[in-house]
């Protein structure tokens, strides 16, 4: 029905992830990301609510006689998909039961949704919940990439030997409000696969296991980099770790291939699977810093970043150049289950700052940026830039033009620098009129922190802007003085009046 969307498709022991660009949003592809969520008909809570039988005795109540943990239908690993079938959607509930093992990686998915609209409110907004043999939650997932898809994918690692429970609801069932109207649901069914994850299966397939002692450089586990179907690119590498005390580090190595060919730089992307405890993927612990260093540079971080506040790593990086990742767990006791997952893929970048030498001034910003359609029905301009280090402080000024805008549409900034691993702090970022006159500062400008993205949210466009054109005036404050790269992605996005 579709394809398996949370990182992509399980083929052959190897997810075949798509890469996760910089955008894909509602502000369109490319860039730091968007407004999201535009025009969706379902959006999940983000508080969990109990996991509840059927009890429904209605005329559109469905007997499936797996309404509680005593009547769970067995599941076998690598199964090619069980039907099941929520009805009434508000109610039902269908259990599972596999047994499993201590650090076993196992991958669970539902697919309700048409392939060709993956929020359609006609079907199931499914949930997956897994439990313990007391019936202790462990893990659930509602959308496997939230405002895209709403069907349910979870990977998790296993913290015991014993037996295990999966239930399948529809959002309106654990959640009390975020979710589409049950009443517009026709379509009552769902398939469920429950399939093993081997990091041990191949030495170079794009899943991996983390292999102690891998302490420090000498001994770092290799990221490989496994061929997509086309050979277009490359699946997302996973890397399954465990932190095996409190003052563990898990260290990797990854050597981006130089074929095939990007449009621009090649982007290194390193991010983990969140969020963790019980309402995520199961994990007891946060990773607290990943930190890339090149191999001719062991000393200065190239890049280096908090994945619990939010940030990953997604900067352009060297062909045939060796780096390492130092992966950090928090100061505090070890979990019942301190495992992570991270993820490594290789992408194109964003079209690179052109003309550093004179875009720091109004009289001669950059332009010719390259325009491509947003998902919310818009235009939108990205850009790969730097924020150079001297004795004057650099400013990029951007030059966006005005000739797609219609009337009643508004301008969008969303900028990372810091939360995308890099050097930058305080990146900022001001919206200008044509002639480099300010708008309003305090609506037409923001700043990025550790904790959020530079984000001016839908400003107005000041009529009879001057040269047909918005100026956006990126600056930055004091480098980090442990992190080398200076890069940041900023997209700039046109769009047309939001509707309900």
């Amino acid at each position: 029905m579709k394809s398996m969307y949370f990182l992509g498709f399980f083929v052959l022991g190897t997810f075949a992830a798509t890469a996760a660009g910089c955008g894909g949003d509602d502000e369109g592809g490319g860039g730091s990301g968007g407004e999201g969520g535009a025009g969706s008909t379902t959006t999940s809570s983000a508080t969990t609510g109990a996991v509840t039988g059927s009890t429904s005795t209605g005329s559109g109540e469905v007997d499936d006689g797996n309404d509680s943990r005593d009547e769970a239908e067995p599941i076998q690993p690598g199964n090619n998909g069980i039907e099941g079938t929520l009805e009434p959607p508000e109610e039902d509930v269908d259990y599972y039961s596999f047994t499993g093992t201590k650090g076993e990686a196992v991958y669970i998915l539902t697919d309700a949704k048409p392939s060709d609209d993956e929020r359609d409110p006609t079907y199931p907004d499914t949930v997956i919940t897994l439990f313990d043999a007391e019936g202790n939650q462990l893990a659930q997932n509602d959308d496997s990439a939230p405002g895209f898809v709403n069907d349910s994918e979870l990977v998790t690692v296993l913290p015991a030997d014993g037996e295990y429970f999966i239930a399948v609801q529809e959002c309106n069932a654990v959640y009390p409000e975020g979710c589409g109207d049950p009443a517009d649901i026709v379509s009552f069914d769902y398939s469920l696969w429950f399939l093993p994850v081997d990091p041990a299966e191949s030495e170079t397939d794009s899943l991996i296991g983390d292999t102690e002692p891998n302490d420090d450089s000498e001994h770092a586990v290799q990221l490989h980099y496994a061929l997509n179907n086309d050979e277009s690119g490359y699946f997302t590498t996973f890397a399954f770790g465990n932190f095996a005390s409190a003052t563990d580090v898990d260290v990797y190595s990854f050597t981006p291939p130089e074929t095939p060919a990007v449009d621009h730089e090649i982007l290194a992307q390193l991010s983990v699977a969140m969020p963790t405890g019980i309402e995520g993927n199961g994990s007891t612990v946060d990773v607290s810093e990943i930190a890339v260093f090149a191999s001719t540079d062991l000393t200065n971080a190239y890049a280096k970043v908090d994945p619990s506040k939010g940030g990953d790593i997604a900067l352009p990086v060297e062909a045939g150049q060796e780096y390492f990742v130092f992966v950090k767990r928090p100061a505090g006791e070890v979990g019942k289950n301190d495992f992570y997952i991270l993820l490594n893929s290789r992408a194109s970048s964003d079209p690179l700052e052109a003309q550093e030498e004179t875009n720091g001034v109004v009289e001669t910003p950059e332009g010719d940026l390259v325009s491509f359609q947003n998902g919310g029905g818009g235009v939108s301009y990205a850009i790969e830039g730097q924020i150079a280090d001297g004795e004057t402080a650099d400013v990029d000024i951007y030059a966006v033009p005005l000739d797609d805008v219609e009337e009643g549409w508004t301008f969008s900034v969303i900028c990372e620098g810091q939360r995308n691993g890099s050097g930058v702090r305080e990146l900022s970022a001001e919206v200008l009129n044509g002639d480099g006159t300010p708008i309003d500062t305090a609506t037409h400008s923001a700043t990025e922190t550790e904790d959020e993205d530079l984000y001016v949210q839908r400003v107005a466009i000041p009529a009879g802007s001057a040269d047909n054109r918005l100026l956006v005036k990126v600056s930055a404050g004091t480098p980090a003085a442990d992190v080398t790269s200076r890069g940041y992605n900023c997209l700039f996005a046109y769009l047309p009046p939001q509707t309900n």
